[in-house]
């Protein structure tokens, strides 16, 4: 029994090492093992303090949808909940596939759009939204 619990207590010990070598590996900056492969970044010598930083206006791509019978019904329903992107980076998908889409707006997610609305929706995304109607 005495040979056990020492047995506990080296475990724990070593245990308790390798951890807080780990931590102090972590506070100074060093999440992985060194080894040869490995790259440490440096700790800069000195930092200006009269540095300044600059940032410009963040930009925002903001697509253009196609021009068509529908797009006003697009622009106001479904940009209520995303952009025109969410609808300009989908793959090039079927008529039937972008019925399925406008279905899960309204079903699953809740938007608000009314039946004859939605079929316009559907009818403008299956004309212009399709792999052979996509502009490439």
């Amino acid at each position: 029994m005495r040979k056990i619990k020492w047995v506990l207590v080296a475990v724990t010990a070593l245990s308790f090492l390798v951890a807080r070598g780990l931590y102090a590996n972590h506070r100074a900056g060093y999440y992985t093992p060194a080894g040869p492969e490995t790259i440490h970044r440096t700790i800069p010598g000195a930092i200006s303090t009269d540095a300044t930083y600059d940032a410009g206006e963040y930009p925002i791509y903001y697509p253009e949808l196609a021009p068509g019978d529908g797009k006003d019904e697009v622009e106001n329903n479904c940009e209520l909940c995303h952009s025109p992107r969410y609808i300009t980076m989908q793959p090039a998908m079927s008529a039937e596939a972008w019925s399925a889409e406008v279905t899960k707006m309204r079903k699953t997610f809740g938007a608000s759009i009314p039946d004859d609305t939605a079929q316009k929706i559907i009818q403008y995304l299956g004309t212009h939204y399709t792999p052979d109607t996509r502009k490439r």
